[in-house]
């Protein structure tokens, strides 16, 4: 049964908190940028169901425990419910990069098992994401992609970027700024 509620898709590093070099491994590292709670609240308030597609393969590289990404988890869903807002599920792809699954961005089988499990018809929603393989993963799904400019990817990386955005944010406050206008 098809959902006709539009979606929204976030990555979390880079989009949702701050990435670092190496992985968020637990709690104390951290870092949910001080817009996200408001700006996913503001998408709910319109109507998106919003859905986190990310790759943790720390998990895989024995890194990050599965206890410690479920309170990574829990700890943004209540950040996130403080402002009224409200993620709907946490999907991740936690396969080594040289495992060649299909659920790791730039591959959109994330996107798909979400779509599949929500009942959610991918044309009309978008991926917000910071990396090439985001912007990938959210045409190959037939989503719209955009850009933040809150993780790795710098502004003179854009134009060779295999995949160009539809839109570019410097963060995620932005981007819902141009989903909702």
């Amino acid at each position: 049964m098809e959902n006709t509620q539009k979606t929204i898709f976030l990555d979390r590093d880079g989009v949702i908190n701050e990435d670092r070099i190496e992985y968020v491994t637990n709690l104390s590292e951290l870092t949910i940028f001080p817009f996200v709670p408001e700006a996913i609240a503001r998408l709910n308030r319109a109507g998106y169901r919003v859905i986190v597609i990310s790759n943790q393969q720390g998990i895989a590289k024995k890194v990050v425990t599965e206890d410690d990404l479920k309170a990574i988890s829990e700890n943004i869903q209540k950040t996130v419910q403080k402002s009224g807002g409200e993620i709907a599920h946490f999907y991740y792809c936690k396969h080594l990069k040289e495992d060649m699954c299909n659920c790791r961005k730039p591959k959109a089988g994330l996107i798909l098992q979400a779509a599949l499990d929500f009942g959610i018809k991918l044309e009309g929603c978008y991926l917000i994401g910071d990396t090439e393989k985001d912007l990938i993963a959210a045409r190959s799904a037939g989503c719209t992609p955009i850009l933040v400019l809150s993780g790795h990817t710098q502004p003179d990386m854009i134009p060779k970027l295999s995949t160009q955005p539809a839109y570019v944010a410097a963060n995620l406050a932005e981007a819902v700024d141009w989903v909702l206008q």
